[in-house]
């Protein structure tokens, strides 16, 4: 069953009250006595008949849109909260109100409508119209065009949801690029950000959201920024940078608000496809295109949050297909000079080994780990470019004495093991290497290790039984091999 990825769950902020509302003709008179009677049907009926006698009224456009809310006719609020906004200038607080708690009940309706049956056409249907009317009413809400996307793309609608992952990037983009401009990158603590922008905030508060969740806010007079810290999350520690606008507005900057790469992800993942498949069909000129434009998504992704490590993968093979090596290290050097991070160097790592520059990448991966000793990419990568120079070394002379290099290589691929004995493409490397250094102990004990796999979630893994067929093939082990091909095999299907 598919499921929203990022339901969020918004509170309305019930502030809206009839007490600021003064007086007026004979028809909003009489329609804040049929609401104090809770009738808001007949309420409706005589502000429709204000306004068509008065269609600028500041009163009577503040009071229908607050109505309307009230009667739950939240699409009808859509269509008409831009005019009540422009001619509701002294009541402008409470149309705002109205209009952020509308967001909040058709973002929520639409939410929940496909999570009840993601699968089902009607819901789909139903949370489409409300998100639709959730975009017109906000349509500075980034939440809004990510969900609707994601429901396009279950509705099998591509062109749509590639449509409305463009809209968001046009709304949120420049924001964002505001962010980055000032040093800011996300799941930065609150030291770190203080030390970016150069100071500390003119005021800091800690609010409270839905349940028990809270939200620091910085506030920096001389930028208009907002920044949200919340809790650290997958075993982090204190508070993380998880957000920030630009406003003059005090109130739009005291509602929280999370920056999110998922719309730059999912033009990227669409991008790439529609590349490798003109690259497949020929068309090199069009899959330039649109790989640069999937190079431009990640790296704004990267800049956002450089521990993204699916973008960090991506731009190296992309290149590589373009054949434009320079390119790619060139864009690396000026990421690690604005923000360096460990995957940033573990990608510059990577694209430095496709150019057999093993020294460069070997300092790249070091670099790395000097961030995170524990860092399985770097560590795995670095047994990897250990023994591929050697085999490099080998190529050119055969008399070469490549043992430090594979001995080298050992030394990280161990390091992987203790930090993820499940690592199966580590045990073949190392099963390998053992052999060729003539390490037999090891080499049968790791063997060991990898047939206990077999036990484990692993064995459902059909590449770990690709693996298998090739270590028993180099232990002369015909049946076991022939074994782990049609277990292979079944997995595939």
């Amino acid at each position: 069953m598919k499921k929203l990825t990022r339901l969020a769950l918004f509170l309305a902020i019930f502030s809206l009250s009839l007490q600021y509302i003064g007086c007026g003709g004979a028809e909003i008179s009489s329609a804040k006595l049929y609401r104090g009677q809770r009738n808001y049907n007949k309420a409706n009926e005589l502000l429709l008949a204000a306004l068509k006698s008065d269609p600028h009224s500041d009163e009577g456009w503040a009071l229908y849109v607050q109505n309307l809310y009230d009667l739950k006719n939240y699409e009808k609020i859509a269509e008409v909260i831009d005019t009540a906004r422009l001619y509701a200038i002294k009541f402008r607080g409470q149309v705002e109100d109205v209009r952020r708690n509308t967001w909040v009940q058709l973002y929520n309706g639409g939410v929940g409508a496909f999570s009840q049956n993601p699968e089902s056409k009607e819901a789909q249907q139903a949370a489409l119209g409300l998100l639709e009317s959730a975009k017109k009413v906000a349509p500075d809400q980034a939440e809004t065009y990510e969900t609707l996307g994601e429901v396009y793309l279950a509705a099998l609608d591509t062109p749509k949801a590639v449509g409305v992952y463009e809209e968001a990037l046009k709304q949120v983009r420049s924001s964002h690029d505001q962010g980055v401009s000032l040093g800011v990158t996300l799941k930065m603590s609150p030291e770190s950000v203080e030390k970016a922008i150069g100071g500390s905030p003119s005021s800091q508060q800690m609010i409270t959201l839905a349940g028990s969740d809270s939200v620091l806010v910085y506030t920096y007079r001389s930028n208009d920024g907002f920044f949200y810290f919340e809790k650290a999350t997958k075993g982090g520690r204190g508070l993380q940078l998880t957000g920030w606008r630009f406003t003059t507005s005090a109130d739009a900057g005291m509602q929280p608000m999370r920056v999110s790469i998922k719309t730059y992800t999912e033009l990227a993942i669409y991008y790439y496809a529609q590349a490798n498949k003109a690259l497949a069909n020929g068309d090199k000129p069009k899959a330039e295109e649109l790989y640069n434009k999937v190079i431009s998504l990640l790296v704004a992704i990267q800049r956002l949050d450089p521990s993204d490590e699916n973008a960090s993968n991506i731009i190296p093979d992309i290149y590589s297909k373009l054949d434009e090596p320079e390119k790619a290290k060139s864009m690396y050097k000026r990421l690690l000079n604005e923000h360096p991070s460990k995957q940033l160097y573990a990608a510059y790592g990577a694209v430095l080994l496709k150019t057999q520059d093993f020294q460069g990448g070997i300092e790249a991966y070091e670099k790395s780990l000097s961030i995170d000793p524990g860092f399985e990419n770097a560590l795995y990568n670095l047994g990897v470019a250990y023994q591929n120079w050697a085999a490099d070394q080998q190529k050119k002379d055969k008399k070469a004495d490549v043992k430090p290099l594979l001995e080298k290589s050992v030394g990280y691929y161990e390091r992987v093991r203790s930090v993820n004995p499940k690592d199966y493409n580590t045990l073949s490397n190392l099963f390998q290497l053992y052999d060729i250094l003539g390490k037999k102990d090891m080499k049968d004990k790791t063997l060991s290790e990898l047939e206990a796999l077999k036990s484990t979630d692993v064995g459902n893994d059909k590449w770990y039984w690709q693996a298998m067929m090739k270590v028993y093939v180099a232990n002369k082990n015909s049946k076991s091999a022939d074994e782990a091909m049609k277990m292979y095999d079944k997995l595939s299907k």
